[in-house]
C-alpha cells in the first residue's frame, strides 16, 4: 500500500513536470488571464468610444487559462446588448432601454424562462406590449408579445454574408462565422434570480469559495441567452431563454490555485481524448468544471498539492461517478438544475458511469497514453527540458499578442472610419471627447481599464495632432500645441507615432527635422522587434524568438512601447500629412467587383494603412531626394527593396500590406524616371491582390503618361 502511494505521488510529480514542459505554468496561466481580460477591456473601451450599445466578455478556457496548445480551444464571447434590460417583476423599469419581463409557466424547465416585451403607460406604469416589434416575435394566448430565441439568427446570417464567411456555425446558443469562435448574444438580468441565490445561501465548509470571492460573484451580471431546452417541443423551445452565470463561473475559476488548475486541465485532456468519440459534446467540459468546484468546496485545501495531482483527479472522477449513479449532475451556481438533463439519456449515463469507473481504476495508464501535446510521452520519459518549456510558453504568447493587437487595431480602425464620415470640426471635437474619456479611465479606472487607455490614448493623440496639423496651410508654421499633441503619440509603439510626425514634417517641407526623426526610428529597429498587423484579412505576425523570450517577463503594455511595431493609419482628415502618392491608398475600392469581393469588416480599406518599416524607408527616400543627398536616398531605396525581397513576416498566405509596400517602391522608380520598373512592381501588387487594389489606377496613369 505504501509503495503504491509512493508510486502515485512520483507519477503526480512527473505529471506536474510534463505540464511545465508544455508551457502550462503558473506564470502562463496568469498571463493568459491577464491578456485576454485586457483584450476584453480594450474591446469594451472601444465600443464605449464609438457609442455601440454592446459589452463584450471573454469566457471559457482561453481567459481561464485552462487550456494547452494541443487542446486547440476556441474563443468564447458573450455580447451583452446594453440597450436591453430583463426584469423579474413589473415595476422595475429603466427609461431609454427595451424592457423585457422574464417569467415562467408550466412549460418552462428549470433554468429556463420566457421573455415578453413591456411598454410604459402615460401614467408611468408598465404593461404588456400587444404588437410585435421584431419579425420573430410571437403573440401568446394572453396577447403578450414574446421574444423568440431565434431573434439573432437572421442578424448573424447577414453578418456572415457580409463577411463572406458562408454558413452560420452553430454550437448550442452560439451563432458564429467560424469554428474558432463561440459567440453568444445575451440580455442582462436586472435582478438576481431566485435560483442563483443557491450559490450564496447553501451551507458549505467555508474555506472555498472565499468570502471576498462570493461578494464579487454576487455583483457579477447574470445573463439570459438564446437557448431552449432540447427536449421541449420546437414551438415551445424557441420561446425559452436560458439563465447563464458565466461571469460568476469565470470568477470562481480565477480563484483556483495552480494545483487545482492542473487537475482541471488534466481532466479536460482526458475528456477530450477519450470521451469525444463516445459522447460528443453532451458530456462536456462544463460537467468536469462543476465537479471540480464541488470537490474544491467539499475537500480540505491541503490535499491540492503537486504530489497529489493524480489523486485529486480521482476525487473529481468519483464525484462524477456518484452523480451518474444518481442520474443527477447539480449546477454549482444555480439550484434545482440537473446538468445531465437534455444532454445524456439513461443509457448514455450508464455508459458514462462504466467509462468513469474504468478511468478511475486505470488513471495512470490513461494519462500515460495521452497523445495531446505528447503529454503521455513527456510523463513517461520524465522530460524536464527547460528549453521545451520556454518554447511552448513563447508559442502561447505568440498567439495571445496577435489577438490583443487585433482587438486594439479594430478599435482604432473603427474610430478612424467614424471620423472620416464627419466634417473636420466635428472630428476634432469627437477625438477630444475620446481623449477626455480615456484620460478619466487612466486616473479613475481599474488596473485593466488604465492599461486599455494606455494602449488607445497614444493613437488618438496622433490622430488629433495630425488632423490639427492638416488644418494649417503650408505657409503657416506648425504651432507648439500641435507638436505637444504629437509627443504622447510616440508611445503608440516603437515607431508608429514617430513616423506620423515625420510624415507631417515631410509634407510641410521641414526636411531636416523629418530626417532627424527618421534616423532615430531607423536606430530603433533591432533583432528583438516584433512586427504585427491586426487588420482583418491581412493579419500577420513576425515575432522573433528574442522578442518572445523578452515577452515572458515583460508586461503587454510595456512590450508594445519598447519592442513592437504596428501599422500606421491615417483617416480622411489627415491626408495633408500623408505623402501624395500614398493618399491614393484610401481609394482602393473602385469597381463593383471590388465591392463584391470586399469584406464588411475590412474598414481599413477606407484608410491609408502602411507598415512601419517600409514607410520609414519610403519617407527617407522622399526626404533625402528633397535634400539632394543622393547616397542616403539610394540607401533608403535599397532598404525598401530588401524589405520586400526578404518579406520575413510572410507566412500562411497572410501577406499583410505588401501591396502598399510595392506601390511605394514603384513610385520610387517613377521618380527615378524608370516607368518600366514601376510597371513591374505595380503588376506584382496586382498579382498578390487582384481586387481592392489602387495599383490598377496607377497602371492606367502610367500607361497614359508613358505609352500613349
Amino acid at each position: 500500500m505504501t509503495s503504491n502511494k509512493k508510486s502515485r505521488e512520483e507519477f503526480s510529480r512527473d505529471v506536474y513536470e510534463a505540464f511545465q514542459a508544455i508551457g502550462v505554468t503558473s506564470n502562463m496561466i496568469h498571463r493568459r488571464r491577464h491578456d485576454h481580460l485586457l483584450r476584453e477591456t480594450v474591446a469594451m473601451t472601444g465600443d464605449r468610444l464609438l457609442g455601440y450599445p454592446v459589452s463584450t466578455f471573454i469566457v471559457g478556457s482561453q481567459v481561464e487559462g485552462s487550456t494547452t496548445i494541443g487542446m486547440r480551444s476556441d474563443l468564447d464571447f458573450v455580447f451583452r446588448q446594453d440597450n436591453v434590460q430583463v426584469v423579474l417583476k413589473l415595476g422595475t423599469w429603466q427609461t431609454g432601454k427595451v424592457n423585457l419581463l422574464a417569467f415562467k409557466d408550466e412549460t418552462t424547465p428549470p433554468q429556463f424562462y420566457k421573455l415578453c416585451r413591456l411598454q410604459p403607460t402615460p401614467h408611468g406604469r408598465q404593461e404588456y406590449r400587444r404588437d410585435p416589434v421584431h419579425e420573430t416575435d410571437v403573440v401568446d394566448e394572453q396577447g403578450r408579445v414574446l421574444v423568440c430565441n431565434t431573434k439573432f439568427d437572421n442578424d448573424i446570417k447577414r453578418v456572415c454574408e457580409a463577411l463572406g464567411e458562408g454558413e452560420v456555425v452553430k454550437h448550442g446558443p452560439s451563432r458564429s462565422w467560424s469554428d474558432n469562435f463561440d459567440c453568444v448574444t445575451a440580455f442582462l438580468c436586472h435582478d438576481l434570480p431566485e435560483e442563483c441565490e443557491f450559490l450564496f445561501t447553501r451551507s458549505r465548509p467555508g474555506h472555498w469559495p472565499k468570502s471576498e470571492t462570493l461578494e464579487y460573484a454576487r455583483r457579477c451580471p447574470v445573463f439570459f441567452i438564446p437557448q431552449g431546452h432540447p427536449h421541449s417541443p420546437l414551438n415551445k423551445r424557441n420561446l425559452q431563454w436560458r439563465l447563464s452565470t458565466s461571469l460568476t463561473e469565470r470568477k470562481l475559476m480565477f480563484d483556483f490555485t495552480e494545483e487545482q488548475m492542473l487537475v482541471f486541465i488534466l481532466l479536460k485532456m482526458l475528456k477530450k481524448e477519450y470521451c469525444k468519440l463516445k459522447f460528443g459534446d453532451n458530456f462536456s467540459t462544463f460537467h468536469i468544471k462543476t465537479a471540480m468546484m464541488f470537490c474544491i468546496e467539499s475537500h480540505p485545501p491541503d490535499i491540492w498539492r503537486i504530489y497529489n495531482i493524480v489523486e485529486c483527479a480521482t476525487y473529481c472522477i468519483n464525484t462524477l461517478i456518484q452523480w451518474a449513479q444518481n442520474n443527477v449532475c447539480p449546477h454549482f451556481t444555480m439550484g434545482g438544475v440537473n446538468l445531465f438533463d437534455g444532454k445524456l439519456s439513461e443509457p448514455d449515463i450508464r455508459e458514462l458511469e462504466t467509462f468513469l469507473i474504468n478511468l478511475n481504476e486505470n488513471i495512470t495508464e490513461y494519462i500515460s497514453e495521452l497523445k495531446m501535446d505528447s503529454f503521455g510521452v513527456k510523463v513517461l520519459q520524465k522530460i524536464h527540458d527547460k528549453e521545451s518549456n520556454i518554447e511552448h510558453q513563447t508559442e502561447i504568447l505568440e498567439d495571445i499578442t496577435l489577438r490583443v493587437r487585433g482587438t486594439q487595431c479594430d478599435a482604432v480602425q473603427h474610430i478612424c472610419s467614424q471620423l472620416s464620415k464627419m466634417d473636420v470640426n466635428k472630428a476634432v471635437c469627437c477625438v477630444s471627447d475620446h481623449l477626455t474619456y480615456l484620460r478619466k479611465l487612466q486616473s479613475e479606472g481599474s488596473d485593466l481599464q488604465r492599461e486599455a487607455a494606455d494602449l488607445l490614448l497614444p493613437f488618438l493623440y496622433g490622430i488629433l495632432a495630425s488632423i490639427k496639423a492638416s488644418c494649417i496651410t503650408t505657409q503657416q508654421p506648425v504651432t507648439q500645441d500641435i507638436i505637444d499633441l504629437f509627443k504622447p503619440s510616440f508611445e503608440c509603439d516603437l515607431m508608429n507615432g514617430k513616423l506620423k510626425y515625420a510624415s507631417m514634417l515631410y509634407c510641410r517641407g521641414q526636411y531636416d527635422q523629418a530626417a532627424d526623426m527618421l534616423n532615430h526610428c531607423e536606430g530603433l529597429i533591432g533583432p528583438d522587434v516584433a512586427h504585427i498587423c491586426g487588420c482583418r484579412g491581412r493579419c500577420y505576425r513576425y515575432q522573433p524568438d528574442t522578442f518572445l523570450r523578452k515577452a515572458l517577463n515583460t508586461s503587454t503594455v510595456e512590450l508594445w512601447k519598447t519592442s513592437f511595431t504596428s501599422c500606421v493609419m491615417f483617416c480622411k482628415h489627415e491626408l495633408p500629412c500623408v505623402p501624395e502618392h500614398l493618399q491614393h491608398e484610401m481609394y482602393r475600392t473602385q469597381t463593383q467587383k471590388d465591392r463584391n469581393k470586399r469584406n464588411k469588416s475590412h474598414k481599413w480599406m477606407d484608410l491609408v494603412v502602411i507598415e512601419c518599416e517600409p514607410f520609414l524607408f519610403f519617407l527617407q527616400y522622399l526626404v533625402y531626394r528633397q535634400k539632394g543627398n543622393l547616397s542616403r536616398k539610394k540607401s533608403a531605396m535599397s532598404h525598401l527593396v530588401d524589405f520586400i525581397k526578404n518579406a520575413k513576416w510572410l507566412c500562411d498566405n497572410a501577406k499583410g500590406h505588401m501591396d502598399t509596400a510595392l506601390h511605394m517602391l514603384a513610385h520610387c522608380w517613377e521618380l527615378e524616371d524608370r516607368p518600366d520598373m514601376a510597371w513591374k512592381f505595380y503588376q506584382g501588387s496586382i498579382n498578390i491582390y487582384p481586387t481592392n487594389n489602387i495599383a490598377w489606377g496607377h497602371l492606367i496613369r502610367l500607361f497614359r503618361k508613358y505609352f500613349l
